[in-house]
């Protein structure tokens, strides 16, 4: 599976973050948000400039250039 932006991600999807493409900055406010390597979350809205994530019981809104920069993948579906 390829990685892509968490911008592409489309409403109702789950994805699981992978890396991102920034400096330290981007990472220390990732890790503030919660937005760790290996966490799941799920896309709750997703238009022009806004992103809206689920992530442990409540919700993120990211803007349009910070989401570019975060990658994901797909998250396995649970049985």
């Amino acid at each position: 599976m390829s990685d892509h932006s968490l911008a592409m991600a489309l409403p109702g999807q789950r994805v699981r973050i992978t890396g991102h493409r920034g400096g330290r900055m981007l990472r220390a406010r990732l890790l503030a948000l919660g937005l760790n390597m290996g966490q799941e979350v799920e896309i709750l809205q997703n238009n022009r400039g806004l992103i809206i994530i689920g992530i442990n019981g409540g919700r993120i809104a990211l803007g349009r250039g910070i989401s570019q920069k975060i990658l994901a993948e797909p998250a396995p579906t649970q049985v």
